[in-house]
């Protein structure tokens, strides 16, 4: 999701070569080697990531570690020695979500699932092979594209469905075959809109030297404590007119393979805010 904004957004704004995984194998060091010596650009920021949680536990453990840790080994190693700036996207599932309060950015970090462990890994990993990295945490992203898939549903008819797997969208598609959605309501955090971080990362590629060695942290203001999954739940139904009941639950109900902190939110000590959470949700619903 976020990659792909950042093209759409800024593709005439800067001069992008654009990488996936059918041209270049992100996990090969001399390959990356090869093109970085071919393109010799300025900047490099790191968008790859494997982000599904629940499968970094067993099955994609090693594509998990991988993409998430032994890819960003690599890159940081590369960016030092041909002397390139690097930009790297982290998350707050580095925290363990204990400490009921704000995470800033020179919290120690304790990760509670495989995930998690990968990106703090890689946090190190950038830090240690390439000391000016900037490392960017953030949370719960949301985006669509304008891009759908298109299906069927009982009664034959053709529904339009987001292409981006984020929780916005998987709440309005839920809603399509269901009666009532269970929610967590026991996990603080804050949603990030890609296209507000986006506007942020430009910012810190028109100056970065003024936050190299720096670890940032961006998502959109909430209150003070966070929202819960519930609770962005019942803002978006709010804001589409879904009539799906919604009820809250634990996470001692609601069950996963990978434990999830009870509260990751994250504060931004740096001049770059991003903008309040619902503005950016009524936003991009009213898109949708």
């Amino acid at each position: 999701m976020l990659g792909t904004d950042f093209i759409k957004q800024f593709g005439k704004t800067f001069e992008i070569v654009a990488l996936d995984r059918n041209n270049g194998d992100i996990t090969n060091r001399a390959s990356m080697e090869e093109l970085i010596k071919k393109t010799i650009p300025d900047i490099i920021v790191n968008f790859a990531a494997y982000t599904n949680v629940e499968a970094a536990e067993d099955i994609w453990r090693k594509m998990n570690f991988d993409v998430n840790s032994l890819w960003v080994h690599n890159l940081a190693k590369l960016s030092a020695e041909h002397a390139i700036d690097l930009i790297t996207i982290s998350t707050d599932y580095v925290f363990d979500g204990s400490k009921k309060e704000w995470y800033t950015e020179d919290d120690v970090c304790n990760p509670i699932n495989s995930y998690g462990m990968a990106k703090y890994l890689w946090e190190q990993l950038a830090q240690q092979e390439n000391p000016e990295s900037i490392i960017i945490r953030t949370s719960r992203l949301y985006w669509w594209g304008k891009e759908f898939i298109e299906r069927r549903d009982d009664k034959g008819d053709v529904e339009r469905i987001p292409r981006y797997k984020n929780f916005v969208n998987t709440i309005i598609n839920l809603w399509t075959n269901r009666d009532e959605v269970k929610v967590v309501n026991d996990q603080m955090g804050a949603p990030t809109y890609t296209i507000d971080l986006c506007e942020a990362i430009t910012k810190i590629i028109n100056n970065t030297e003024d936050y190299k060695w720096k670890i940032l942290h961006f998502c959109n203001q909430t209150k003070n404590d966070g929202i819960s999954w519930f609770e962005f739940a019942e803002e978006i139904c709010k804001v589409t007119g879904i009539q799906t009941k919604l009820t809250p639950c634990s996470s001692q109900e609601f069950v996963t393979k990978a434990p999830r902190p009870q509260c990751s939110k994250l504060i931004n000590w740096s001049d770059i805010h991003l903008r309040d959470w619902k503005e950016w949700l009524h936003e991009y619903l009213a898109t949708l």
